[in-house]
């Protein structure tokens, strides 16, 4: 489920928590990882929304075809899928914003500073996030979940961060082995979110 328009310019929603996932082209990595995170949460108690963009979009382009596959491989359907440009409206809409790399958080933290303490690496973010739970608040809750992205900002080293590998380009297992990193980083940093279940 995207973001919609409208909502771009908007502050992040009250009643629902919003992930940016962000990589290059918006056709293969942050493509899929939508996807994936879109199914994983799609029956957890706390609402939550799923957007990607490109930090040098292919914009309209569908997702590649090798991503296509390894996503049903998993059961998945990516052909919805139409790239986009990363703007500081869908920056600003979002509640956590999780890269492919650390070049791609340079970028969305140059379009909007504000975001600095919101934007991660996904796999950073997964780490950062485990064992960050907040007692004080349900963990079907908005609020927890921020607190959780403030907790792992304020805990995050002054180190390269890792980075998922972009198989663009290469053999169809480069995708797979994509899809399966982008799923156990996911479901690591969603367990944190969304807390016990």
């Amino acid at each position: 489920m995207a973001i919609p328009p409208a909502a771009r310019e908007a502050a992040p929603g009250r009643g629902e928590f919003r992930i940016l996932l962000v990589c290059t082209a918006n056709i293969c990595r942050s493509a899929m990882a939508q996807v994936i995170a879109q199914a994983m949460v799609h029956s957890a108690p706390l609402p939550v929304v799923t957007a990607s963009a490109g930090v040098r979009a292919m914009v309209g382009y569908p997702m590649a075809p090798h991503a296509i596959t390894a996503l049903d491989r998993l059961g998945l359907n990516g052909r919805a899928h139409r790239a986009r440009p990363l703007d500081p409206g869908l920056i600003g809409a979002s509640d956590l914003l999780l890269t492919m790399e650390a070049a791609h958080r340079s970028v969305a933290v140059g379009l909007d500073p504000g975001a600095a303490g919101k934007t991660f690496t996904l796999p950073e973010f997964a780490e950062l996030a485990v064992g960050a739970g907040h007692r004080r608040y349900r963990s079907d809750t908005v609020e927890r979940a921020r607190a959780i992205v403030q907790s792992a900002a304020e805990r995050r080293a002054a180190v390269q961060p890792l980075e998922v590998y972009d198989p663009y380009g290469g053999p169809p297992q480069g995708y797979e082995t994509c899809a399966k990193t982008l799923g156990q980083s996911l479901s690591h940093a969603l367990a944190a979110l969304l807390g016990p279940r």
